[in-house]
């Protein structure tokens, strides 16, 4: 009677512990990420205004100087991804307004306000997927509008700049429905430079650098 109690208990211990490690190494729930899809983001970004003066003529600088341009933005997106087993390949674009603005005040041309109003991108997307979740990098073109004001309390200038760029970043996209995923993602962004000739400082060229980062979150819709 001892020895049949016994080989009960065990078989109860081993049933148990097979479905403990049956729980713990199964596989996450299916979901197929290939498909078309359309979405809406937000976030906030801030960057880097790297700006002097160059003497028309001579490139002489007697001034530079560094500034931030920070603030809010969102859009839509859309793209495409198609599953090869675990690996994800896909292709992403954007278009997003900006509330992200900065100033300086320069030792010549004044108070310069630089924001950017317009931004987009056209990236490639390379994930992995574990079941509903996809850890993906991103990288691809960034393009940027600039509206950048000069005031040196007497006369006023401004410009308008479209420049392009390349970004790059990451992100974490899950699927809590067939059809729905969320997402957060950083990029880093690099839009190159654009020159103004204000007519606060008519003899001299500046140069401007914009370099960004931003953090976005967002919902999708795949078809």
């Amino acid at each position: 009677m001892k020895t049949l109690l016994l080989a009960s208990a065990m078989l109860v211990v081993v049933s148990g512990s097979a479905f403990a490690a049956d729980a713990l190494v199964s596989a996450p729930v299916a979901y197929d990420w290939t498909g078309a899809y359309v979405g809406a983001q937000i976030g906030y970004g801030w960057g880097d205004v790297d700006s002097h003066d160059s003497e028309i003529g001579n490139g002489v600088s007697d001034w530079s100087d560094s500034w931030k341009s920070n603030g809010v933005l969102g859009g839509i997106h859309l793209g495409y991804n198609q599953a090869f087993g675990s690996y994800v390949l896909g292709v992403e674009g954007d278009i997003e307004g900006s509330g992200a603005s900065g100033s300086v005040d320069s030792e010549f041309a004044g108070t310069i306000k630089t924001k950017i109003d317009v931004q987009g991108s056209l990236r490639a997307r390379l994930g992995y997927a574990m079941g509903p979740a996809l850890l993906y990098a991103t990288g691809g073109l960034a393009v940027a509008h600039f509206d950048t004001k000069y005031d040196d309390g007497g006369t006023t200038d401004d410009s308008s700049n479209t420049k392009a760029g390349w970004t790059l970043g990451a992100g974490l996209e899950y699927a809590f429905t067939q059809n729905w995923t969320t997402r957060v993602e950083y990029r880093y962004s690099d839009f190159g430079t654009f020159t103004d000739n204000p007519a606060t400082d008519s003899g001299f060229n500046y140069p401007t650098d914009v370099k960004t980062q931003a953090v976005r979150v967002g919902f999708s819709y795949k078809f």
